[in-house]
């Protein structure tokens, strides 16, 4: 039902705003409108009033709803490696959690199902936990195997994020010596309390502190998603459009860098230094 619920909502073309928790949300929320409008039509769905289908239903919208709200914390721009790294390791620490609280069939964390287990004080909603904790884990599961890669650099973002933190004998070799002397400037130490980790970095002085420089460079390199690319992408298609055959791939290319750069242009002080007097003017 769900499924045909997504089917139709993307033939009106308004699955732009929904995503597929959303769906499932707002399909449990009217599921007393669906099952009165399904009867009315003569085609009942049995599922609506049995409340073992629906905790299956409900566990399936707090589950998305999680995942939901990691996607967004995974999203937007200026997202550095340390950043994503705690978002999906609080994630994994919560799916632990889940875990060993679903094995009591503990709803704390998955509201809509605890609000069905009030609403069927007499279903026996216990059986279920086996399959959910079930669940939970394949979840967990699946996530060791796609994140693998942040363990094998964990270290590296550790550096980056809280070079004070860290032990010297935990890094590598070619960076020890720079550590110490940074670990042990207390005017480092207070700038990279104030000052956002880019800034920090290049804040050192480059020849003083050459390799944890390039650190840094390489780790700000990474990105979790394809979100910058996205964005170029839809700013090129809004600029390349029918309508403006003419422009050229060079002209092109500079509307993309002025469209994405943080940069703000000294327009007056640009302007003052092309001036050019026409006679025609």
């Amino acid at each position: 039902m769900a499924s045909m619920v997504c089917a139709k909502v993307q033939e009106s073309g308004e699955v732009r705003w929904l995503s597929r928790g959303s769906v499932l949300r707002r399909f449990y929320s009217l599921r007393s409108e669906i099952d009165q409008f399904l009867k009315e039509k003569d085609r009942p769905l049995h599922e609506l009033s049995d409340p073992l289908w629906l905790a299956d239903l409900a566990f399936l919208v707090d589950l998305t709803e999680h995942l939901n709200t990691l996607n967004k914390n995974l999203q937007g721009k200026d997202q550095l490696v340390p950043q994503l790294h705690a978002h999906m390791k609080a994630f994994c620490v919560k799916l632990r959690l889940f875990e060993a609280q679903l094995r009591t069939f503990n709803v704390a964390h998955f509201p809509t199902l605890s609000e069905l287990r009030s609403a069927f004080p007499k279903a026996d909603l216990s059986d279920k936990k086996g399959k959910y904790v079930s669940v939970i884990t394949s979840l967990m599961t699946e996530f060791s195997q796609r994140f693998q890669d942040f363990s094998t650099i964990e270290n590296d973002i550790k550096l980056f994020a809280t070079p004070f933190m860290i032990n010297a004998e935990e890094v590598e070799e070619s960076l020890q010596l720079e550590l110490i002397e940074m670990q042990c400037d207390d005017s480092l130490k207070n700038q990279h309390q104030l000052l956002s980790l880019p800034d920090f970095y290049w804040s050192l002085e480059e020849a003083k502190f050459p390799l944890m420089r390039r650190h840094a460079k390489r780790m700000m390199s990474l990105f979790g998603s394809t979100y910058i690319c996205e964005q170029t992408f839809s700013l090129m298609t809004l600029n390349k459009s029918r309508l403006r055959t003419k422009m050229t791939n060079d002209h092109l290319c500079d509307v993309l860098c002025i469209s994405t750069t943080k940069l703000t242009p000294d327009l007056p002080a640009i302007l003052q230094a092309k001036g050019q007097l026409h006679c025609s003017h």
